[in-house]
């Protein structure tokens, strides 16, 4: 080739670039997958799905993405650096952490970049779904204005996961716009399975009716739109736990018949509910990376169903 058209080429490619950002050069290499960071475990089961063998994916964070010291793991931040897209859930803190690792890097796409801005190419899984209404009167006579528009974690809400299913699809079709149609036909596929498990755990949930289910973790009242048994919640500062006895007064007042913990619920409250609350006290995870062996999307929800039941039975 000349040295003209050396430059040529050179010149149609950066602007390319210039129009379009990472998205235009997401595959510089034939047949590469693309890299894709996700904020949540429990997301990144539906990005896998819907990206299909398209999409090599990542999860950012562990535990609860609402605590103000949330940080990206250190075995992401250097694959964070090279992605082509980053999913996540819409919450400032998320941005705010991914967004400090990519100002660290020299490269000079990232740094100080919003996500809006030219560099990794970010999807918003959250436009469209429904949030769990949260009252204002919690146990500490407050509540958060992170929680006026509802519990923030919708993606426990099963009925959300066909809304994150498309806009996945719709935010890997504009990074590679010859796979749209692979894509949605991903989440066309993934929408009608969940459709058939979510009416399976309706039917399952039934004979809970009426049985009141206090949750420690944050969350898991989203699951109330299945129907069947009654979720309640503590609100209080996000990320941050009210003191056990406070917990445990409001259990009391609540009537609650089942107290539901986490992995990440700290041991000296499980001790707490276990020998001052009378009641019995079960252990679910709230996100498949606490799951041994769960990959799948449903599959968090099929095990909270299993331990419900296995609980009213014993």
């Amino acid at each position: 080739m000349t040295s003209y058209g050396l430059k040529r080429m050179m010149q149609a490619c950066l602007a390319l670039f210039a129009a379009g950002g990472l998205v235009a050069g997401a595959r510089d290499v034939e047949g590469k997958r693309l890299s894709v960071a996700v904020a949540e475990a429990d997301v990144e089961a539906i990005v896998k799905v819907v990206g299909g063998n398209q999409v090599d994916s990542f999860s950012l964070f562990k535990g609860c993405i609402l605590r103000k010291d949330l940080a990206v793991e250190a075995s992401a931040k250097a694959r964070l650096l090279k992605v082509d897209t980053i999913v996540w859930t819409g919450f400032f803190g998320e941005s705010e952490a991914i967004n400090a690792v990519l100002a660290a890097t020299k490269d000079p796409i990232s740094v100080g970049k919003s996500p809006k801005a030219v560099g990794p190419h970010w999807i918003n899984v959250s436009p469209g779904t429904f949030r769990t209404n949260v009252p204002f009167t919690t146990c500490e006579g407050y509540a958060d204005p992170l929680y006026s528009a509802g519990d923030p974690f919708f993606w426990l809400n099963p009925e959300n996961g066909s809304v994150i299913a498309r806009n996945v699809a719709t935010g890997l079709g504009k990074l590679l716009p010859d796979k749209q149609a692979y894509f949605h036909a991903n989440a066309t596929a993934f929408i009608k399975t969940l459709g058939s498990d979510i009416a399976r755990w309706r039917l399952a949930l039934k004979p809970l009716n009426g049985l009141r289910i206090f949750s420690a973790q944050c969350g898991w009242q989203n699951f109330s739109s299945m129907g069947g048994p009654k979720f309640l919640v503590c609100k209080a500062t996000p990320g941050q736990l009210p003191t056990a006895k406070l917990l445990l007064d409001h259990v009391k007042k609540m009537k609650a018949s089942i107290i539901l913990v986490d992995p990440n619920t700290p041991p000296e409250y499980v001790a707490a509910f276990k020998e001052q609350s009378g009641l019995k006290v079960i252990e679910v995870p709230s996100s498949i990376e606490s799951l041994q062996g769960e990959k799948s999307y449903s599959g968090l929800f099929d095990n909270l169903v299993k331990a419900l039941q296995g609980a009213v039975k014993h």
